[in-house]
C-alpha cells in the first residue's frame, strides 16, 4: 500500500512486485504508531511488502533496489475512503451525459490513477449502478483495491430512484425493495417474490459484495414526500444482513433518519444530521438529538459525518476552483474545461443549487463534534 502512494506522489507508478526492491529515500515518514517523532527517513519494500524503514536522512541505499526519491514527499499508510461512488461523475447529471461520451471515457480512465495520486488506497463503493464500470476500474494498469456493497436496496421509487426517469429508474436499481403499496406504479416484469429484503440481500452477497446500502430520504429540493421502507421492512434487512455476514449501511442524514437506523440497529450510517426537522430552529444541540447520538455512540454504529459532500457539490461551479493546479494534476483537461463551459450557464447553476440541501454549518458541526467527543 505504501509503495503505491510514494511511486504515484513521484509520477512513476511503478509497482513494487515489478520493481522486486524499491528504495524511497529522504521522505517525511507519517505512521499513527508514532505521530510525535514525525521524521525525514527512508524505506525499502520487497515483493510488495515494508520490511524497513530507516528514520534518519541520508540512509545509504540496498543493492539492486529501484530507487525512489521521496524528497519534499510525505509517506503514509494509504488511506481508505468508505463511501464512494464511482460511476458519478462530478457536476453531470443523468440528463447531460449525451454526446459526452469521450470526456467520460477520458474521466473514467483517469480516476484510478488520481485516487492514488492523494493516497487512496483501498475504496467501497456503496451502490453498483453499472457493474461494468467498477469492473473497468479493477482492470486498470494501477488502481486501488476496490469493495463495493454490490446493488443498492432502495424502496420502490423513493430516493435515489426518485432522480431518474420512471421508465429507466427500474432499470438502473434493479434491486429495489417491492412495495405493494405502489404495485400499479411498478412495471409487471418486476415480481414481488423476487425483491423482498431476503432476496435483495442474497443478490448482494452472490455479487462480492461486502455490505448492503440502504435509504431513509423523504427527499429535497423539487423530490418531497418520497416513499420510505418501514420498520418492519428495515427489521427483515437488518435480519438478512446479519445471516450473510454483511455489514448494513444506511443514508440518513436527518435527526428522523438517523434515529430510525438507530433504533433498528444498522452497523453504519452514512451522512451527517444535516436536517433537524422540527427541531431546525432550535439553537444549541437539543437533548432529543442528544439522546439519539449518545445511543448511537454506545452501540458503536459507525458515523460518515461526511461534513464536506454540499460544499463540495457547489464547488464545481466556482470557476477558480476548477482552474486550480491541484485539479489539474487529476482530471483531464476535457474533463475540466467541460465543466467549466456546463456551470458558467447561470441558470443551471441556479436550478442545480436549489436543488442541494444546504444546512447550516454550525448545525453539523455541532453533530459531528458531539459524536467525535463522546467517543472518545
Amino acid at each position: 500500500m505504501l509503495a503505491w502512494l510514494c511511486c504515484v506522489i513521484s509520477g512513476t507508478f511503478l509497482s513494487a512486485q515489478d520493481a522486486g526492491r524499491t528504495w524511497i529515500s529522504d521522505v517525511t515518514v507519517i505512521s499513527p504508531e508514532n505521530l510525535a517523532h514525525i521524521s525525514s527517513g527512508s524505506v525499502l519494500i520487497e515483493g510488495g511488502k515494508i520490511v524497513r524503514v530507516e528514520r534518519k536522512a541520508g540512509a545509504k541505499a540496498p543493492e539492486h533496489a529501484t530507487l525512489v526519491s521521496g524528497k519534499g514527499q510525505f509517506l503514509i499508510p494509504g488511506l481508505i475512503d468508505s463511501h464512494v461512488h464511482l460511476v458519478s461523475v462530478p457536476g453531470i447529471n443523468f440528463d447531460q451525459v449525451a454526446g459526452k461520451q469521450e470526456m467520460l471515457n477520458k474521466y473514467f480512465e483517469q480516476l484510478p490513477r488520481s485516487y492514488l495520486y492523494y493516497g487512496y488506497t483501498t475504496l467501497i463503493d456503496l451502490s453498483v449502478v453499472k457493474p461494468e464500470a467498477l469492473k473497468k476500474f479493477r482492470e486498470a494498469p494501477v488502481h486501488p483495491d476496490l469493495y463495493d456493497c454490490g446493488g443498492s436496496l432502495p424502496f420502490a421509487n423513493g430516493y435515489p430512484m426518485s432522480f431518474l426517469p420512471g421508465e429507466v429508474r427500474f432499470k438502473y436499481f434493479p434491486n429495489f425493495i417491492y412495495d405493494p403499496a405502489q404495485a400499479a406504479s411498478i412495471p409487471a416484469q418486476y415480481k414481488p417474490e423476487e425483491h423482498t429484503p431476503a432476496a435483495d440481500v442474497a443478490r448482494v452477497k452472490a455479487s462480492g459484495g461486502i455490505c448492503v446500502k440502504i435509504y431513509f430520504e423523504r427527499g429535497f429540493g423539487k423530490d418531497r414526500n418520497l416513499p420510505v421502507m418501514s420498520p418492519e421492512v428495515l427489521a427483515e434487512v437488518r435480519k438478512a444482513a446479519t445471516e450473510n455476514g454483511l455489514v448494513l449501511m444506511m443514508h440518513a442524514n436527518a435527526f428522523e433518519a438517523q434515529k430510525f437506523g438507530n433504533d433498528g440497529n444498522v452497523d453504519v450510517l452514512a451522512h451527517g444530521m444535516w436536517n433537524w426537522g422540527k427541531l431546525d430552529n432550535a439553537t444549541g444541540l437539543p437533548e432529543e438529538i442528544r439522546k439519539v447520538l449518545d445511543q448511537i455512540v454506545e452501540k458503536r454504529i459507525g458515523y460518515q459525518a461526511t461534513i464536506q459532500v454540499l460544499s463540495g457539490l457547489s464547488a464545481y461551479f466556482d470557476p477558480d476552483y476548477l482552474k486550480m493546479a491541484a485539479i489539474r494534476k487529476v482530471v483531464p483537461a476535457e474533463c475540466s474545461s467541460g465543466s467549466t463551459r456546463l456551470m458558467e450557464s447561470g441558470s443551471r447553476r441556479s436550478s442545480m443549487m436549489a436543488a442541494l440541501p444546504m444546512p447550516p454549518c454550525s448545525k453539523v458541526s455541532s453533530v459531528g463534534l458531539f459524536i467525535t467527543s463522546s467517543s472518545l
